[in-house]
């Protein structure tokens, strides 16, 4: 069986062992909506819970649309044109619309991703500006949010959900935080993960999981008080193709978005597998390990304690965050526990949570970052697919039950 996998802007291809018993995890097929446009037209004149956007709208003089950064897939130029233009309809022109990047604290955005984010027509007329944590905030409603968010008396947030193996889905509120609040509130809101009694994790995280979800409730509460007048919900599938779009209310459309996106994105497993080879979809999900861990962490959810995971992850940028390599100078995933408890960083979390999983299964990387980084973060480098499989073949043997994910952000595996 050969198998093509994304890596990059690009495609790998090798052949799998013939003694393997392969499954492939993929979410469902779903039809594309035929007119994302018209869907979204229609859900601005109907909105899931609250008041036409037009209503919503008359009478703002200035107006804040916050859409994802470019490690987010939520096909936001193909609509965004559809809102702005609803907004002039309602007396706001282009002078009064500033489109905010929620960047969090990910690398700011040059103007080529901004282009690519929001469409180069909507670069070139409005107002386009990345979030930047290290900067003044402003504050409304008690919360500290960027301060062309808190000045504007009008505020949408156009995003793409899907699960998140902490948060529950990504999306909606996150926009908010940790998307354009400052870096000690990121910092403070990422802690949530951790368990407050004792060591490991919250009880209350994981993918799919919204209530009891402390990150959750926090985001949620946050985009609250900011005064969220509309939101924007996308579901892509593998292709980039829009399946599902809904908009309205910040809790509502949301929870509706999310319950779509868990029956997508679930896929039930009998048992865990011996081998796990994954892709991150390619770019823009692999643009770094920091967003690759998310599809290892798909990975991982799969495979049986001891077995072999392949994660094929160009990672174009580089690990994502000049600090991260440090945290896996700690040791091992205890150590790293109590070490971010002193000391919390968001991406110290997401080396323990790479710890934790190289500690439970041998993951072979595929990817162009340095051999020696990749072996203090606890994996094994891998120049090709095929030594990608070899080594895996080493480690489960030539009879291995094997699951193929094409794109670990759009799957959870789920075991029965």
């Amino acid at each position: 069986m050969e198998i093509h996998l994304k890596y990059g802007k690009g495609v790998m291809r090798a052949v799998l062992p013939g003694g393997w018993h392969v499954e492939e995890l993929q979410a469902p097929k779903k039809l594309p909506i035929p007119d994302p446009r018209d869907r979204l037209a229609a859900f601005l004149d109907s909105p899931v819970h609250g008041e036409p956007f037009n209503t919503v709208f008359e009478g703002k003089k200035n107006v804040a649309v916050i859409v994802p950064d470019i490690t987010r897939k939520a096909g936001v130029a193909e609509i965004l044109p559809v809102v702005l233009e609803r907004l002039e309809e309602c007396g706001i022109g282009s002078a009064n619309i500033t489109i905010i990047f929620a960047t969090g604290i990910h690398p700011a955005q040059t103007a080529e991703q901004m282009k690519q984010v929001a469409g180069e027509a909507v670069f070139e007329r409005y107002a386009c500006i990345g979030h930047d944590c290290r900067e003044a905030m402003g504050k409304i409603g008690g919360v500290q949010v960027n301060r062309h968010v808190a000045s504007a008396d009008g505020k949408i947030i156009i995003g793409g959900v899907k699960m998140h193996y902490l948060a529950g889905f990504g999306g909606g509120r996150k926009a908010i935080l940790p998307g354009v609040t400052s870096y000690e509130e990121c910092m403070a809101f990422h802690r949530l993960c951790l368990n407050p009694s004792g060591p490991g994790r919250h009880p209350g995280i994981g993918p799919g999981n919204l209530r009891g979800n402390p990150m959750h409730e926090r985001a949620t509460a946050w985009a609250r008080s900011a005064g969220v007048d509309f939101l924007v919900n996308t579901v892509l599938d593998e292709a980039g193709d829009f399946i599902f779009i809904n908009a309205g209310d910040l809790e509502a459309s949301f929870e509706q978005a999310c319950r779509f996106a868990a029956e997508y994105e679930a896929v039930p497993i009998a048992e865990k597998f011996d081998v796990v080879i994954a892709s991150c979809g390619g770019f823009p999900a692999d643009i770094n390990f920091i967003q690759s861990h998310k599809s290892l962490d798909a990975a991982c959810r799969a495979v049986q304690p001891g077995g072999a995971v392949l994660l094929v992850a160009e990672c174009s940028a580089g690990v994502g965050n000049a600090d991260f390599l440090k945290w896996f100078d700690h040791g091992n995933a205890a150590a790293m526990d109590a070490a971010l408890r002193r000391n919390f960083v968001i991406n110290g979390q997401t080396a323990f949570a790479t710890r934790e999983k190289t500690e439970m299964a041998r993951v072979f990387l595929l990817s162009g970052l340095n051999p020696e980084d990749v072996l203090r973060m606890g994996m094994t480098h891998v120049a090709s697919l095929e030594e990608g499989m070899a080594r895996c073949l080493e480690t489960a043997g030539p009879a291995a039950r094997a699951a193929i994910i094409h794109d670990g952000g759009l799957v959870m595996p789920i075991p029965r």
